[in-house]
C-alpha cells in the first residue's frame, strides 16, 4: 500500500494499526481461531524521490504477479495497476493528478503511459524492484 500524508499528522501509522488490528480480529472471529494473524510487524518507508515512488509503484504492482497468482497485474482486480489505467469515477481511491505530480510527469495521460512502461518493462527484463 501506498500512502500520501502531506500534513505530518502521523495520521499513517494510526491508520495502518487500526486497520490491522480490526482485520486480525474479525478473521480470527470468522475462522474461530486464536493467536497471531500477522507474520511480522507493518514496516513504513519513506518515498523521499520520483524514481524511488516510481519503483515502488512497480513492485506493488508486480506483487501478485511474483506471488504466481497471476501473469500480469490488469489481472488482478484488487491492485492499483488496474485503478491507475482505467481510473474510478466513484469511489476514487487514488489522487490522479496529485500521483503524477509526485512522479515528475505534467499530466495524468501521460503518467498512465509511462506507468503501462514501466510495468511492461519490469515483466519483460523479470526485473525485482524489492
Amino acid at each position: 500500500m501506498l500512502v500520501l500524508d502531506e500534513k505530518g499528522r502521523d495520521v499513517i501509522p494510526q491508520s495502518i494499526k487500526l486497520v490491522a488490528g480490526r482485520t486480525a480480529q474479525e478473521y480470527n472471529l470468522r475462522k474461530k481461531r486464536k493467536g497471531a494473524f500477522w507474520e511480522d510487524r507493518y514496516h513504513a518507508t519513506a518515498v523521499e524521490s520520483e524514481d524511488h515512488l516510481l519503483r515502488c509503484l512497480v513492485y506493488i504492482d508486480l506483487n501478485m504477479v511474483r506471488a504466481g497468482v497471476v501473469s500480469h497485474p490488469s489481472e488482478w482486480s484488487f491492485g492499483g495497476y488496474g485503478e491507475i489505467q482505467k481510473p474510478r469515477r466513484k469511489s476514487v481511491l487514488i489522487a490522479y493528478q496529485k500521483l503524477a505530480e509526485l512522479a515528475g510527469v505534467a499530466t495524468y495521460d501521460a503518467f498512465q503511459k509511462y506507468h503501462k512502461e514501466w510495468v511492461r518493462e519490469a515483466l519483460v527484463d523479470g526485473a525485482d524492484f524489492s
